[in-house]
């Protein structure tokens, strides 16, 4: 896998069907240069493999980047072996690309717990009123106690916390879809991931993934809190605990997918299902949260009879909402 560089100036090796990008690090962030070659490889029909030895880690926002399909992690299983980073399956180079290969899938790893994983989906009026952030504002506030610290187009976040520059940025680009890295905390109680803002026929569609601490330092009144604060606005808020991530950082190994803790549904079902239908969720806990017309509810996950899947699953369910598997 030694080729000179080619047209990309992030490219190792650049085909017909792929670029490929080497990073001999620990910690694999989505730099600039790594975010331009992806969307260089998604111009042209390509797939960008970022190929890394097996001691490396990648963190949030790229891995987003790579489940979200444009790009793959690859990693060097030995001399000439590669494995899939995220699924563990063999690959091998067929002289144009990163492709399926015959043996073993590596096995998931048991683990005792990973990272908190908060996502929050919400739909804005498309007017001169628009801020953007807030939901970024109060998951970190729940995951890490403080407000964010800074956001940028790639790794490192290079402008400071504002959600009036983030929403002139994403206002420029409009309607083109905007994506950026958000960051907060700091150490053992910091997070990282990445915030979407999408303009759709119905206004703009503002969408956070987040990655925060381990799931044991996070208290439930900070989680009880997160919900409360974003259920007159929000669509739907789902907070989970991945054990293939820890402090924002992907390892190659597979795990088992996030579990589930909680999912708020939006004040938008509620109200047309009716606030009776809402609170017989066949959840752990129900919460009706919010005033008036902006009610939501907030269903726990966790201690119930059923595993956290099948009542996440009984849930959407319930409300008429789109499952994985529907």
């Amino acid at each position: 896998m030694v080729d000179a560089l080619t047209g990309h100036p992030a490219a190792d090796r650049e085909t017909a069907e792929a670029i490929v990008v080497e990073q001999d690090r620990r910690v694999v962030p989505l730099s600039s240069w790594l975010a331009d070659a992806a969307v260089t490889a998604a111009a042209g029909g390509r797939v960008l493999h970022v190929l890394t030895p097996a001691r490396s880690r990648i963190t949030y926002p790229l891995e987003l980047l790579i489940t979200d399909g444009h790009a793959q992690w690859v990693v060097r299983d030995g001399v000439e072996r590669f494995r899939d980073g995220i699924t563990g399956e063999p690959l091998r180079w067929n002289g144009a690309r990163f492709t399926a290969a015959d043996g073993p899938t590596a096995p998931p790893v048991p683990t005792r717990s990973g990272s908190l994983e908060v996502q929050i989906t919400t739909l804005h009026a498309a007017d001169n009123a628009l801020q953007l952030g807030l939901s970024t504002e109060a998951a970190m506030h729940a995951l890490v106690g403080a407000a964010p610290a800074g956001w940028g187009v790639a790794e490192p976040a290079s402008e400071r916390w504002s959600p009036r520059e983030l929403t002139r940025h994403c206002h420029g680009r409009s309607p083109a879809p905007t994506n950026v890295v958000v960051v907060g905390g700091e150490d053992e109680l910091a997070a990282v991931g990445s915030l979407e803002v999408t303009r759709v026929d119905t206004g703009v569609r503002e969408r956070l993934r987040l990655a925060g601490p381990a799931s044991t330092a996070v208290g439930q009144d900070a989680i009880e809190d997160l919900a409360a604060a974003v259920a007159g606005k929000a669509r739907s808020v789902l907070v989970s605990s991945h054990p293939g991530r820890l402090d924002g950082l992907r390892w190659h190994t597979p795990t088992m997918p996030a579990l589930p803790y909680g999912i708020l549904v939006g004040h938008q079902v509620v109200q047309q299902r009716g606030v009776e239908h809402a609170q017989s969720a066949p959840a752990a806990r129900v919460r009706i949260l919010g005033i008036d017309r902006r009610r939501a509810c907030w269903c726990r996950l966790d201690g119930g009879q059923k595993a956290p899947y099948e009542l996440l699953t009984d849930v959407l369910h319930h409300f008429g909402l789109p499952t994985s598997g529907d």
